[in-house]
């Protein structure tokens, strides 16, 4: 069984547990492992493949952002994060799928994603209930690769090599221009 400082589980002081999930792109084969196992979970994965039309294949995923532009955006604060892990969390019963999706709009690495039904929108929530019995996010656990990682932002300053930076910049382009912002 995992410990807190692997799961983020609250307990002991709030920036200690504060954890964010971080995909080395350069590492990201494109198996669609994390997207695979997301869907087998939870009906709709909350992360999701997808492909540039140069072919870098790469996944749109919940950064948990330490300000998150997404809660700002949603008119009825459906989306909030939570000061003790870091995450930031989608309530769907508070979701009243605005005609606009402001939240969508607002995140900038595309990481809501449009559900359909009675709560139009979902987003990756750390496998809340998985952390709950002390296991990290199941994408992470499934990479083939281990470019998926559940960390603090201490050490994700570490993560951070000169590959990972280029991949992430051209992911960052690519996200950009798929979503008309540049």
């Amino acid at each position: 069984m995992a410990n807190d400082k692997e799961t983020g589980a609250p307990g002991g002081n709030a920036s200690a547990t504060q954890r964010t999930k971080w995909v080395d792109y350069s590492r990201c084969i494109g198996c669609e492992s994390c997207e695979a196992i997301c869907k087998f979970l939870y009906g709709l994965p909350r992360i999701q493949m997808t492909e540039s039309d140069e072919g870098l294949a790469f996944p749109l995923y919940c950064h948990h952002c330490e300000h998150p532009m997404c809660a700002k955006a949603c008119p009825v604060g459906a989306i909030e994060k939570d000061e003790t892990t870091g995450a930031v969390y989608h309530d769907p019963a508070r979701c009243r799928g605005c005609k606009a999706m402001k939240c969508m709009d607002a995140c900038p690495f595309g990481a809501i994603y449009h559900a359909g039904g009675v709560v139009p929108v979902t987003k990756c929530d750390l496998c809340r209930d998985r952390a709950r019995v002390g296991l990290g996010p199941a994408c992470m656990e499934i990479c083939p690769s281990e470019a998926i990682h559940f960390v603090t932002r201490e050490e994700l300053a570490r993560l951070k090599t000169r590959e990972a930076s280029t991949a992430q910049k051209l992911v960052m382009k690519q996200i950009r221009q798929m979503r008309g912002k540049e």
